[in-house]
């Protein structure tokens, strides 16, 4: 007989505002939570008394398949419930999707099994076993790192290892949007992740080899995080939006942006906003002067047909 107990459990995208690509290059991240962009796992008790995932999309049993793995390797079992996986975290355009259907599905299996408190360090590193190491994906520890500790962090990193991630207590007000396009017409025939993609290899590859002038941007970049990490503290608007701003001057003079990407930044600039890549090819994370400039820069980016998200 079944108890009929079920649990919830939840995770956020997130978008990076300011510093580097990822820990590979050693650096420095700020970056906030998008918490209306949300994975949601659901479960309830079996009646069979066995593991079950309820989905379909393939791309999604695979990852309960992983994380069913790495729980199994770790604890020895997987709880006797199904599983149910949620989202309206955009697929493909550089917000978090995976790392937060991960974690979400991860925090879920242990919480049915009474331990609610996962250590957040612990939970990126078994997050980014699922998906980079199992799965094979192209990802970073920092894309875990952010969403298991939830909010806006700071992170400081020294080559592959995390050294230190902060949280920090940013302005509820902050006037934050990120905008996306699925479409780039310009990439017809091809999938516009390959474009990011070679780039990112061709980056790591000069870095590697000590070319001065991707050592010197990655430098570069964590300064700004920490610029960004200082005005989101202090609820310097001014100084958050200049770290955007020249965190992206900084990756322009070492990688070139897709058709898709510079059509965000071109509309948000336009509308007066500080913008950044996410470094997907087709999304953007940006800061408006004030709330009503943020209805502004939210019009204009409807208006070019694009879709933008505004946090509540």
């Amino acid at each position: 007989m079944t108890t009929g107990r079920s649990i919830v459990s939840s995770c956020a995208a997130h978008a990076v505002l300011a510093g580097n690509p990822s820990e590979r290059y050693g650096g420095a991240i700020t970056a906030v939570s998008l918490p209306d962009l949300t994975a949601m796992a659901a479960l309830r008790e079996s009646a069979t008394g066995r593991f079950a995932h309820r989905g379909t999309d393939p791309a999604q049993r695979a990852l309960v398949d992983a994380a069913v793995a790495a729980i199994t390797e770790r604890r020895g079992e997987v709880p006797p419930v199904e599983l149910s996986l949620s989202t309206n975290i955009p697929d493909g355009v550089g917000l978090g999707r995976s790392a937060a259907l991960a974690i979400a599905t991860l925090r879920a299996l242990r919480a049915f099994d009474g331990d609610e408190h996962w250590d957040a360090a612990d939970l990126a590193a078994t997050a980014f076993d699922v998906v980079g190491t199992r799965l094979g994906a192209d990802v970073s520890l920092a894309e875990f790192a952010v969403p298991a500790h939830g909010g806006a962090v700071a992170a400081t990193f020294d080559s592959e290892t995390t050294d230190t991630i902060d949280t920090i207590d940013a302005p509820d007000d902050l006037p934050l949007f990120v905008a996306w396009s699925h479409d780039d017409s310009t990439a017809i025939g091809r999938s516009t992740d390959v474009a990011p993609r070679t780039a990112n290899r061709s980056l790591r590859r000069r870095f590697d080899g000590g070319d001065a002038t991707v050592t010197a941007a990655m430098s570069e970049l964590r300064v700004q995080a920490g610029r960004a990490r200082r005005g989101l503290i202090d609820g310097d608007l001014k100084l958050v939006a200049d770290a955007l701003h020249r965190t992206l001057g900084v990756r322009l003079g070492v990688s070139e942006l897709t058709p898709t990407e510079r059509r965000l930044v071109e509309v948000g600039r336009t509308a007066g906003a500080a913008v950044n890549v996410t470094g997907s090819g087709r999304s953007i994370v940006g800061l408006a002067r004030h709330p009503e400039h943020l209805e502004i820069v939210e019009a204009a980016y409807e208006a070019a047909g694009l879709r933008v998200l505004t946090p509540s």
